[in-house]
């Protein structure tokens, strides 16, 4: 497994260095690049450490009844996914019923093929498996130098140092990107999900998992509720300190989506796509981030501004300033974008 310095450095702004510095129970298994926790009966829980290795990138988890295990994240490198299953063997004897990939992004769906290996249904939103041939599969072993030329020469010739930073955060994401679509072998999800399915029950024996559809960050977001246990796996719904990845993104939808986890109420653990367990004050936090960017799209579409000038203009504000970012246009960009095109809508 190769990745280089760039890759590592690229994966760890996904999650603050206090993701990792949480206090939380002795871990069952640690591998540096992630630690998997029994969080409460039944609930294991693998919170990724991508400073230490990109296997995981997403948190994941395993919840284990007497019947069944449902294990979540499909992650970024087999070498996660295998960890899921390491983990489900471990802790409980019943057959794996399912893997849920939350969404459909390389991060969250990569590792598949050592789920096909076993065998192991791979559950996703129904529009999962065309978006990741058109995303990705159709850009494998494909010249991406045409593609990523435009933002090189974009980059080279920003003379405004801010803009130039901005932009070489987008040109890194975009080869990061690239790379990973080239080295990975894709298993798509087998059993999918439409309107017709969700909200979807799982008795595992003991312990129930509810999975449900809530737009925001994809079309294919699932996020996997388990009431019994007072916890709610969010995929990337929910960033932990850091500015979204909204390339895909619904702004309005998403912002509904928050006031509906908000509103499971104080006692829930939310364990999100990327840093610690958190309560619902984070929730509530990432909408003020939400509602800050939709906010400033109103004002920059009030003054005539492009999309592009209010990408550009865009300040991040002193409360957010130690946020991560993977990339600004990925970020900014992606919520200006879907901003400006519901005003028109």
């Amino acid at each position: 497994m190769q990745i280089n310095r760039r890759q590592f450095l690229m994966a760890a702004s996904l999650a603050p260095a206090a993701a990792v510095a949480q206090k939380s129970p002795e871990p069952l298994i640690d591998r540096g690049f992630a630690q998997v926790t029994r969080m409460t009966d039944g609930v294991y829980v693998t919170i990724a450490n991508p400073a230490k290795g990109p296997q995981c990138l997403s948190n994941g988890a395993v919840i284990a009844g007497r019947d069944a295990a449902l294990i979540v994240e499909g992650h970024f490198f087999p070498e996660g996914a295998e960890l899921e299953i390491e983990v489900a063997r471990m802790v409980s004897k019943a057959p794996v019923r399912a893997a849920v990939n939350t969404h459909y992004h390389l991060d969250h769906s990569f590792g598949n093929i050592a789920y096909e290996r076993q065998k192991i249904p791979i559950l996703a939103h129904e529009r999962a498996p065309a978006l990741m041939r058109e995303r990705y599969a159709a850009l494998q072993h494909v010249d991406k130098g045409p593609l990523v030329a435009p933002l090189e020469q974009k980059a080279a010739a920003a003379t405004d140092p801010l803009v130039k930073r901005h932009l070489n955060s987008d040109l890194g994401a975009l080869k990061w990107m690239y790379e990973a679509i080239d080295r990975v072998t894709l298993a798509y999800p087998t059993e999918l999900l439409g309107a017709s399915d969700l909200p979807k029950k799982i008795d595992l024996g003991g312990i129930t998992v509810l999975i449900e559809h809530l737009v925001g960050h994809t079309p294919t977001d699932l996020v996997v509720r388990v009431p019994e246990r007072d916890m709610i796996f969010t995929g990337d719904l929910l960033f932990e300190k850091s500015y979204p990845v909204a390339f895909d993104c619904d702004m309005i939808s998403w912002r509904k989506a928050l006031d509906r986890l908000a509103g499971y109420g104080r006692a829930i653990r939310f364990v999100p796509g990327h840093g610690p367990i958190c309560g619902e004050e984070v929730v509530r936090e990432f909408a003020d981030l939400i509602d800050d960017l939709h906010n400033h799209s109103q004002k920059m579409i009030q003054a005539g501004a492009s999309v592009e000038e209010a990408t550009q203009r865009y300040t991040v504000p002193a409360r957010f300033e130690k946020f991560g970012m993977f990339s600004w246009d990925w970020a900014i960009g992606g919520a200006m974008r879907n901003c400006y095109a519901q005003r028109k809508a």
